[in-house]
């Protein structure tokens, strides 16, 4: 029996699926068979077992036993990451194809790209000249809103919602799009009867975007979005142990950071970006927080008292 095989690039990767992914999204675009200088990473179909008895159990239905880490979705699919290497999908007979896309392209290749040795963050990626930022937070934050607006300004968003950074402190170009909330998407105007769900009973869209920069970029700002009940937008900068604390907390799926191997693993690449990033708490009125203050008081932070931010070309 034949077969059918896509392939599409990803994080500097050549995905070779035998998933259809590119009919249910604007997130990958094809790549050919062969592409010089990329790795290759294998998503096939397979039946699973569910987690394995002498497995550690995580939170969220994640799992980990030496170089495999698991995901098992009641209602969709349960997905097993090899090595780095490979990932196999057993999806439901009646699960939504991009739900289980979803969780493919999120939770299951952020645990891929953590076995491949990256610190992985919850946030967004932008460009500035020759440098990226990345803007963190917790989910709900307006991460995605943020990158939208700053995309609006002819910034290029290099990844959203997952950001791996290589050992040398590179932050990888993701998918080109950015998930919006349906009152988001409107406020952009644009209609979204005209956007991809990210899931079918989800009112989340795929918006997608144009850039002109895909290669990754070293990481020099890290911005952590949080809110407080006062009036006022500060820009903190963190440092010390803080700074561990909060790449931790803002690691995507920091539940797989598990055991000693991984933990210190863990440690020694949230100290590489540390050494290089200025790593800044954003506090903003939850009254008042609007995506282009807050963009307004990242830009000018970068830029600093006498400089200027530089555009992407």
């Amino acid at each position: 029996m034949t077969i059918d095989r896509s392939f599409h690039h990803c994080y500097g990767l050549v995905l070779d699926s035998e998933l259809p992914l590119l009919d249910l999204g604007p997130d990958l675009g094809p790549a050919a068979a062969q592409t010089p200088g990329a790795e290759i990473v294998t998503i096939r179909r397979g039946a699973l077992d569910g987690r394995p008895a002498s497995a550690d159990p995580l939170p969220l239905g994640l799992w980990r036993e030496g170089d495999r880490l698991g995901l098992d979705v009641p209602g969709t699919a349960s997905y097993l990451v090899r090595g780095g290497r490979e990932i196999v999908v057993d999806a439901e007979a009646d699960a939504d194809p991009r739900t289980v896309r979803l969780f493919l392209l999120g939770t299951v290749m952020g645990g891929l790209m953590m076995q491949r040795g990256h610190l992985v963050l919850h946030g967004n990626a932008f460009r500035v000249g020759d440098a990226c930022a990345v803007v963190v937070g917790r989910s709900g934050a307006g991460k995605s809103t943020l990158a939208a607006e700053l995309q609006r300004r002819g910034l290029d968003v290099l990844a959203d919602d997952v950001v791996p950074v290589d050992r040398d402190g590179n932050a990888l170009p993701g998918y080109p799009r950015i998930k919006l909330w349906e009152d988001a998407v409107t406020r952009l105007g644009v209609d979204p009867a005209g956007l991809e769900r990210v899931a079918q009973a989800v009112d989340k869209f795929q918006l997608p975007i144009e850039r002109t920069w895909t290669e990754p970029l070293p990481l020099r700002w890290v911005y952590v979005l949080e809110r407080h009940e006062g009036d006022d937008l500060t820009i903190t900068r963190a440092g010390g142990m803080e700074t561990f604390g909060l790449l931790h907390e803002h690691t995507y799926r920091n539940e797989l950071v598990h055991g000693d191997a991984v933990v210190r693993e863990h440690l020694d690449l949230c100290g590489r970006v540390a050494a290089r990033s200025r790593i800044s708490r954003v506090t903003r009125p939850a009254r008042l927080m609007t995506a282009e203050a807050t963009a307004d008081a990242i830009l000018s932070d970068i830029a600093g008292p006498a400089g200027t931010v530089q555009e992407s070309a």
